[in-house]
């Protein structure tokens, strides 16, 4: 990915070519749809990428029916959901890997991340990633968020793995990914 200008769709993650299946991919690009059809964006939409790496970026996606948004009237599950869809689509390229696995509930992280391209069927484990999703926030909710969720990856460090932690608020919409442990940059 150019890092100055990174193009993501979520046709990527319909695509079943990043390690989850396209129904999940699916799932997770419609409630990260929805968030930004509530909240008044166009598409495609500029994504600011902050942290270790600042860029702005596009994300295609498109509007949702009526009957899709009744599907999430819930604005923090919709947020959560969607927030995982747009961190794998920015993770991969920024980490260097190229599929995702989620991980086990109480690891202290979502999704484990893999430079394995799937060819032989065997996913390499190669670092984790914790995700959090913000319907509409501020700057101050983006970095309190994000230090929960550095300090949560620390229950997993026994892997040895890195660990990425990423918050994406819809509101402006912004994707803020860091490092455990890296001094972040902007």
């Amino acid at each position: 990915m150019d890092k100055t200008s990174p193009s993501l769709s979520f046709d990527t993650l319909r695509s079943g070519q990043v390690g989850i299946s396209p129904v999940w991919g699916s799932f997770l690009a419609e409630a990260a749809s929805h968030c930004l059809q509530s909240n008044d964006h166009v598409h495609p939409v500029c994504l600011f990428i902050t942290g270790d790496v600042c860029t702005p970026g596009t994300l295609a996606w498109r509007g949702l029916t009526a009957e899709e948004n009744r599907s999430w009237a819930d604005p923090d599950e919709a947020a959560e959901y969607g927030a995982y869809g747009v961190a794998i689509l920015v993770a991969l390229p920024l980490t260097g890997t190229l599929r995702v696995e989620r991980s086990a509930k109480w690891g202290g992280f979502d999704y484990w991340l893999s430079k394995d391209d799937g060819e032989r069927s065997i996913f390499q484990r190669a670092a984790r990633m914790e995700v959090s999703g913000i319907f509409k926030g501020d700057k101050t909710k983006i970095a309190a968020r994000l230090n929960r969720k550095l300090a949560q990856t620390k229950q997993s460090d026994n892997t040895g793995l890195p660990a990425y932690a990423v918050i994406v608020e819809f509101g402006c919409p912004e994707a803020r990914f860091v490092k455990s442990a890296a001094e972040t940059k902007c």
